[in-house]
């Protein structure tokens, strides 16, 4: 999964919110993106240096490669986003609190400035994640704590006339995917550019996991020769089909797990008693993958199981893929251009959300 860290225009946020009781929130979004910033490389630099380790340098011209093809084949914006890297010393960018109702599977929501609400809660320090997850859990919610690989600005910072210091980098973090989910992660990032609607998550992410889908599908199938060889290339395009039949069938666990805590939530029982019947069906849940872990051909959930499962970690999966087959019908209602499709996409995000639900729900 790859979430999106909120992210301020620096000081003329801090201006507008110096009475804010969030201010240190804003501020540590603010510094750690600008620290970033500072550290960013130029990836042809890098490229065009004897320094440059010999697989590092594979792994950005795989890079160039991919935000070349989104550009002119998948027609997300051209601009200097991702067209920097930089090294980080630890396996994620930032820490991300979710938070949920013990009996509910409603997603707590936190507003900003500008991006509007969102479902979750990014910090570049982990203690201070881990502190406001502990006042969270406080309050009788549940938490979870997650490192993410990858974010963008959501197109902010990526405009034409931004001075091309601001533009997203690549990270490190996605580096270390193997290639498929590295090409995968940089398409995902890219189309939050496109569009992006305030205060609907799963509108949001699930759009980006679509093009991320269909994009690394259409540049598997039609790379440039140079960026990867045929028998590469094809190697890589059976591992993709095997990780989407093992998401799939992940999903497919979820889904089920989400239906029953969904009815059980709605019931006339004691709380006490659906507390106890929650974890039962976390108990289940993962039972059921342990039946089914021969199956999985090559991705591993054993991680995610390992965790203290709790509603947040549904509503996390659900966010992410509730709406990805409505976005894979509209694309071929539109015949498969992606220049009438992200038009498509657009219309919908100027509705209301009651409305572009409503108009999604019909692409069955």
């Amino acid at each position: 999964m790859s979430y999106k860290t909120v992210l301020f225009f620096a000081l003329g946020i801090l201006t507008f919110c110096s009475g804010c009781s969030d201010l240190g929130y804003y501020w540590q979004a603010a510094s750690g993106h600008l620290d970033l910033l500072n550290r960013k490389q130029d990836i042809q630099e890098l490229l065009d240096s004897p320094h440059t380790p010999a697989e590092l340098k594979r792994k950005l011209k795989l890079v160039k490669s991919v935000r070349k093809f989104a550009i002119l084949q998948l027609a997300i914006p051209e601009n200097e986003g991702y067209s920097g890297y930089v090294e980080l010393d630890r396996p994620y960018v930032t820490m991300v609190v979710t938070a949920a109702p013990k009996l509910e599977l409603k997603a707590h929501k936190w507003c900003y400035w500008f991006i509007g609400c969102q479902e979750y809660r990014g910090y570049f320090d982990e203690e201070q994640a881990r502190t406001f997850a502990e006042e969270l859990q406080r309050q009788e919610l549940d938490v979870s704590v997650s490192q993410i690989t990858a974010y963008s600005t959501l197109g902010w910072l990526n405009k034409s006339w931004m001075p091309d210091y601001f533009s997203d980098p690549v990270l490190s973090t996605f580096l270390r995917r193997n290639d498929a989910e590295m090409i995968a992660v940089l398409i995902h990032e890219m189309a939050h550019q496109v569009v992006y609607v305030s205060n609907d998550t799963s509108f949001n992410e699930s759009f980006a996991v679509f093009v991320e889908q269909e994009g690394l599908r259409q540049f598997l199938g039609y790379a440039d020769e140079k960026a990867i060889l045929d028998k590469d290339r094809a190697e890589l395009y059976q591992w993709y089909l095997k990780a989407r039949k093992d998401r799939q069938l992940f999903r497919h666990l979820i889904n089920s797990t989400f239906e029953e805590m969904e009815e059980l939530f709605s019931s006339e029982i004691a709380n006490a008693e659906k507390l106890r019947k929650k974890q039962q069906l976390f108990d289940d849940l993962r039972e059921n993958y342990k039946s089914l872990k021969n199956e999985f051909r090559v991705l591993s959930y054993d991680n995610w199981f390992k965790k203290d499962l709790n509603n947040t970690h549904l509503l996390g999966v659900k966010r992410y893929h509730s709406k990805v087959d409505k976005f894979e019908r509209l694309f071929d209602q539109h015949g498969k251009d992606w220049r009438e499709f992200f038009q498509a996409v657009r219309e919908l995000a100027q509705e209301s959300l009651k409305e572009r639900n409503r108009r999604l729900s019909l692409l069955n």
